[in-house]
């Protein structure tokens, strides 16, 4: 076992995303749960889509939790499956914050997917952190879904 020193000596090594692959999500209307303040909570469907890159499949449904912070952030989770092209399935549990309040102007919507299979093939989902750079379109959620990737 490596002595807690031993971290300090690669305390200069950031860790690096590596892009895996992209979800394409298509959402229905949202659906207002409650709108009490603070915490207002809306629940998105997901009604289908697509993933291409190192993961190949479609989404089945699902739905995205929305808790309005009332500041112009939003806590989101979502919960999804991807049925792969080659067989098998992956349970996807997303989560992450939309702020589109940011003193830059820019929005943030960022997540941290966790993935689990027993699909062979896609075992590494199991094995690694993720994190996700999402973007909404009209009807449609891209989370371009990179692999935390630490120095040796």
């Amino acid at each position: 076992m490596s002595e807690i020193n031993d971290v300090d000596n690669n305390a200069s090594a950031s860790p690096v995303l590596e892009f895996r692959f992209r979800i394409e999500a298509q959402v229905a209307p949202g659906i207002s749960i409650d709108r009490r303040a603070p915490g207002a909570l809306d629940f998105i469907p997901i009604t289908g889509g697509s993933v291409s890159g190192a993961v190949q499949g479609k989404l089945s449904v699902g739905g995205d939790w929305c808790v309005d912070r009332g500041d112009g952030t939003w806590r989101v989770e979502a919960r999804y499956g991807i049925a792969l092209d080659g067989g098998g399935y992956i349970d996807v549990h997303n989560v992450g914050v939309f702020d589109e309040s940011r003193p830059d102007g820019r929005e943030y919507f960022a997540t941290t997917p966790v993935f689990r299979t027993v699909a062979a093939e896609y075992d590494w989902l199991n094995r690694s952190v993720f994190v996700g750079r999402a973007q909404e379109f009209d009807g449609l959620i891209c989370v371009d879904v990179y692999e935390v990737l630490l120095p040796r």
